[in-house]
């Protein structure tokens, strides 16, 4: 069974699963996020995202912003430590080293959780069980797309989960200015666009 079809297997049946991304997350980072977090959310999964930091006003828009967990709010992180401990897969986006979870670290480290790690950064760090990474994609929101494609599950892709991914591939290419915005971009971009994200 290749990794893909591991990964593909431990997403088959509802599982407790905490999505996380770096410390003062971007567009890329809270949208591969959140559109990982409503896609598994359809599956049946309970799907808590944590993020290890707060992160700018102008992008609560996107779905599922209400229900994430800041770590650094003395308020939210017990919960946030009980989901980790929980979790029986744990999603880790956009970031190649761990020490970018900052203080949520440690808890995810001792986790005996199936972990997932997706990411377009240089030198990656070897953490997870499952690793889909590419430094010729411009995007995590890129990668994200093209992981739920390739387990065959296109078709659940829905306008929430589009405009998440959007987002972050449209301000990780700088508005499709900067040299990253490949032909594969625009390919992806357009599929988004036909699903209904709001360009």
């Amino acid at each position: 069974m290749s990794e893909l079809e591991l990964f593909k297997h431990h997403i088959s049946s509802p599982q407790k699963v905490v999505i996380t991304t770096h410390h003062k997350p971007d567009a890329d980072a809270l949208g591969s996020c959140l559109g990982m977090a409503n896609f598994l959310l359809k599956l049946g999964h309970e799907v808590t995202v944590v993020t290890p930091s707060d992160y700018p006003s102008f992008l609560h828009w996107m779905k599922g912003n209400e229900e994430v967990l800041n770590f650094e709010d003395p308020k939210e992180q017990p919960l946030a430590i009980e989901k980790v401990k929980e979790a029986g897969i744990i999603i880790c986006l956009d970031f190649s080293c761990p020490k970018r979870m900052h203080g949520l670290l440690p808890y995810v480290d001792k986790s005996k959780a199936y972990k997932v790690n997706v990411d377009h950064h240089q030198d990656p760090k070897d953490f997870a069980d499952f690793r889909y990474w590419s430094t010729a994609a411009a995007a995590t929101c890129e990668l994200v797309y093209e992981l739920i494609v390739n387990i065959g599950c296109k078709h659940m892709i829905d306008k929430d989960i589009a405009d998440c991914l959007y987002a972050g591939i449209m301000t990780d290419t700088g508005g499709f200015r900067h040299p990253n915005t490949t032909k594969n971009v625009h390919l992806i971009t357009a599929e988004l666009i036909d699903i209904g994200a709001d360009n």
